[in-house]
């Protein structure tokens, strides 16, 4: 029986490539690429981290479906939802969510803001903290 090969860590404070961008904070659609500094082009699988921290006044609730396309058409993917408050007032969320997925094909990430924005000086992130090698090591 095969072994199956360890995944490989990616730090974003020692491979800053590994942050591929900032989370959308208006509803649509942010496609990222997915560097070849950061994850071989033979990898499996990507481990994606996205975080967000809404502060202040946010009204109504919203997700992000963050996704990779694979050969035959479909996704895979996951979310990370936020519900925002009215109170103005050192109100802060925080939320995050760190999902393996396949390594995409076009070697994208999409993320999609859906239901309500959260505009001001609301932050979050994309992020790559790993990945699957490509083949596996004979055990």
């Amino acid at each position: 029986m095969a072994a199956v090969s360890p995944w490989i860590a990616v730090s974003p404070a020692k491979n800053t490539d590994a942050i591929l961008g900032n989370l959308p904070m208006t509803v649509g659609t942010v496609t990222y690429d997915v560097p070849t500094s950061v994850v071989p082009s033979d990898a499996t699988g990507i481990l994606v981290f996205v975080w967000c921290a809404i502060s202040g006044a946010n009204s109504g609730g919203g997700y992000w479906h963050t996704a990779v396309s694979l050969a035959d058409g479909s996704q895979n993917w996951f979310s990370l939802l936020a519900v925002g408050t009215q109170q103005a007032e050192r109100v802060v969320l925080f939320n995050s969510q760190a999902f393996w997925l396949p390594m995409p094909d076009d070697a994208k990430v999409s993320v999609t803001l859906a239901g309500s924005s959260f505009p001001g000086s609301n932050k979050g992130q994309v992020e790559i903290h790993g990945y699957m090698p490509g083949s596996n090591r004979q055990g």
